[in-house]
């Protein structure tokens, strides 16, 4: 039986046409990224050396299609936690897939204009604003189990959050960082390892140990 809401004026509707939406601005996010490269035409003369020339596109690609994977999977579980959904939560995925949709140009930017810092705090603002959507969405339909399933526990939908603010916190130091070096900014990015591994941590730590009522399991250092 789908998973539903109640809509305006007691209306059910399931929560599959709003996944099923989501998918489809994924999908064409994802798919406008390659347009860049696809444009480019190769003058006279040897390809291999144009090809080189194309080498900061085509890491922008592969860096912004990783990352709207990776949200793409997260919007995916998130979803999968729900039991049901409303307006508000509505609204926050379209203020989510707003930043979806628009990341192909902060890309595109990006990959012709790396060494620009406006072009880093652009691509940088935009996945910031992308992962705190993520979190805002998760946030509201945690709290107090709002509009998540039964089996979701708090310790589950804090770690949840945790491990969903990594990414943006990883990525605000190149706000600072950019208008002085706009490609240490983008090296600042790598971050995003060392948080999320900090995050998952601290998400392990917190978490309680096999058997009901067990304690905390911590980690030895």
């Amino acid at each position: 039986m789908a998973r539903r809401y109640g809509g305006r004026g007691g209306t059910p509707v399931g929560l599959e046409r709003i996944t099923f939406f989501s998918d489809g601005v994924f999908a064409i996010a994802i798919t406008l990224l390659v347009l860049p490269l696809t444009d480019t035409e190769f003058g006279e003369g040897p390809v291999g050396p144009q090809l080189l020339e194309l080498l900061p596109r085509m890491l922008t690609f592969l860096l912004s299609f990783a990352v709207i994977g990776r949200y793409w999977t997260v919007h995916h579980r998130l979803f999968d936690r729900l039991a049901r959904a409303d307006g508000r939560l509505m609204t926050l995925n379209l203020a989510y897939l707003f930043g979806i949709a628009f990341l192909p140009f902060p890309t595109s930017v990006l990959g012709r204009h790396g060494d620009d810092a406006a072009a880093v705090l652009l691509y940088a603002g935009t996945l910031i604003l992308v992962g705190t959507m993520s979190a805002a969405m998760w946030a509201y339909a945690s709290r107090d189990g709002r509009l998540t399933r039964p089996d979701v526990t708090a310790a589950d939908a804090h770690a949840t959050l945790v491990n969903g603010l990594a990414p943006v916190v990883s990525f605000v130091p190149s706000l600072a960082i950019a208008p002085f070096a706009p490609t240490t900014a983008m090296l600042s990015w790598l971050l995003i390892v060392p948080v999320s591994a900090l995050a998952e941590r601290l998400v392990h730590q917190d978490r309680p140990g096999p058997g009901p009522g067990g304690p905390a399991v911590r980690p030895r250092c």
